[in-house]
């Protein structure tokens, strides 16, 4: 239990974000290759800098006409809302009439307003940090990235532009199958070429590290549940088959669970990272297993739920890193950041990520210690524990509140203000008595409001958590929902799937099996505490 200021707050595991249940949507980026404007036009040469280093740097772009509307900026690469990412020095083809500039650099920056007159010819934007997290000790990454239907050039250009403007410091560019599709996804190639040829190294810059992952995965259907998606990193080599069964592949057997190539990854020193949420039916007997590393939210969209993604495992006793990604292109700001220093080293990151000293956001940056302890800190006590949270956040967008949560639910909440600069802030600091296993982590409020590519704001750290007396948390009433869940999976598998051989049918349902076996066992040895 807990005590010193306890107070009663409504259980907000039931409050989170959410998206439609596509598996897969493809958010095109392209280079627009036509403006339509209407009589004479002119070349506007725009200037980017930081201005704390006077370094020039690429950025976002959008400009507006004299009614607030977003023009098409010609040969630049399309993002969400109006923006375009430009590279520093870049001239662009504009209507000669005023026009309303703005730039921004990913999410540790405010948003620079320049007005342009009809006959102007060249503008400098200023990029105003009101955060530095690389300076601060972290370092942001996507752990999910794959890009379709540009050519290899227009791809590669893509990778050495686009991450940068977003102030991303890491990307997975990963491999995926999917026949027909497939012949379009030019992302396989780059990765193919780097595992043979160190391709991603050569477009990797001084800012922005690329490196090759795989989504490993299986459907029933073309986009139907499966047996899930996962992402491997850090692998030597690519894991075979990438994709598995006739839903994805057109021919064959669902001939394996998802989990075999997962211990491939593994024993290859590779890190796995679960995708889409709770999207297929084999992340419970995965994580119950041990053979996930990290759990995805939100990549390729904002569908499904803190609760679902990661509350759920933790109220069972697991340690859960939070990740996130965006999939297919950059559509969102979605990172996760993970402490490090100096040049970014693939290894060392993903250790970080593993050990759970993240934070997911794509708006807000959240900062997060319990008795001076980082998120991932396991407290271990033989009574109660004594815990002192102290959390803040700040974002260019208004997030609504920090709220301190304590096994899934709400216990503090800090609202937002805005400072001279326009910043939203927040603080919140907090004493607990702890008197029994659990877990704490801090998130910004969900369905505060969207960011500046008309995304629903989120963040989140990953948890700390408390041992008390040598026992973690442990919700049976949590367990017999994914009791519950794992036998429906279970029985989508037995109508489903196709098998060729009995030892094909076998290592799927095993899967599930050794999962609900495990779980029980951990429902009864609580039951008989």
């Amino acid at each position: 239990m807990l005590t010193l200021r306890q107070r009663t707050r409504p259980n907000d595991r039931s409050v989170s974000l959410r998206m439609t249940r596509c598996v897969t949507v493809i958010l095109l980026a392209v280079v627009v290759q036509s403006t339509g404007f209407a009589g004479e036009s002119r070349m506007l040469t725009v200037t980017i800098q930081d201005s704390a280093t006077k370094e020039p740097v690429p950025a976002l772009i959008r400009v507006t006409d004299s009614e607030g509307r977003p023009l098409v900026l010609n040969g630049l690469f399309k993002r969400q809302n109006g923006w375009f990412s430009i590279a520093s020095g870049t001239a662009v083809e504009l209507p000669r009439q005023p026009l309303t500039l703005e730039g921004v650099r990913g999410i540790e920056s405010l948003i620079a307003r320049e007005s342009i007159t009809a006959n102007q010819m060249d503008v400098k934007i200023q990029i105003v940090r009101f955060a530095n997290l690389r300076e601060e000790g972290w370092q942001a990454g996507n752990t999910h990235l794959h890009l379709n239907r540009l050519s290899r050039t227009e791809a590669e250009n893509y990778l050495r532009l686009v991450p940068d403007s977003d102030g991303l410091d890491l990307v997975y560019l990963s491999h995926l199958r999917r026949i027909p599709d497939e012949s379009s996804y030019v992302s396989n190639a780059i990765v193919e070429d780097d595992w043979s040829g160190r391709a991603l190294e050569k477009l990797s810059t001084n800012r922005v590290l690329l490196r090759p992952g795989e989504e490993h995965r299986h459907n029933f259907g073309r986009g139907g549940e499966g047996f899930g998606h996962v992402m491997l990193l850090e692998i030597p080599r690519m894991i075979r088959p990438v994709s598995i069964g006739p839903g994805i592949m057109r021919s064959g057997s669902d001939s394996q669970p998802v989990r075999k190539g997962m211990k491939e990854a593994i024993e290859a020193g590779g890190t796995v990272v679960w995708c889409h949420n709770t999207f297929g039916f084999e992340d419970i007997p995965n994580w119950l297993a041990g053979t996930i590393h990290a759990q995805n939210i939100f990549d390729g969209g904002s569908r499904g739920t803190y609760d679902e993604s990661f509350y759920r495992y933790l109220n069972l006793g697991l340690h859960v890193p939070f990740s996130t990604g965006t999939d297919w292109f950059i559509d969102d700001f979605s990172r996760v950041y993970v402490p490090g220093t100096g040049s970014v080293v693939s290894k060392k990151w993903l250790s970080q990520l593993r050990q759970g000293r993240s934070m997911i956001t794509n708006g807000p940056l959240l900062r997060f210690h319990a008795n001076g302890r980082p998120a991932g800190h396991v407290f271990a006590s033989d009574g109660s524990l004594q815990i002192t949270v102290a959390a803040s956040g700040a974002g260019r967008d208004d997030f609504g509140a920090l709220q301190l949560i304590w096994n899934g639910a709400v216990y503090a909440t800090a609202k937002t203000t805005r400072d001279h600069q326009g910043v939203f802030q927040a603080e919140l600091k907090e004493t607990l008595t702890v008197e029994e296993p659990g877990w704490l982590a801090v998130r910004a409020q969900p369905m505060s409001g969207n960011n500046a590519f008309g995304k629903p704001l989120f963040a989140h750290m990953s948890p700390v958590y408390m041992e008390i007396n040598g026992k973690r948390v442990f919700k049976p009433e949590t367990a017999i929902e994914l009791i519950t869940a794992m036998e429906e999976g279970l029985q989508a598998v037995r109508e489903k799937a196709v098998f060729a051989t009995s030892d094909e049918d076998e290592s799927v349902v095993r899967v599930y099996r050794d999962g609900i076996k495990r779980l029980r066992a951990m429902l009864k040895e609580h039951e008989a505490r």
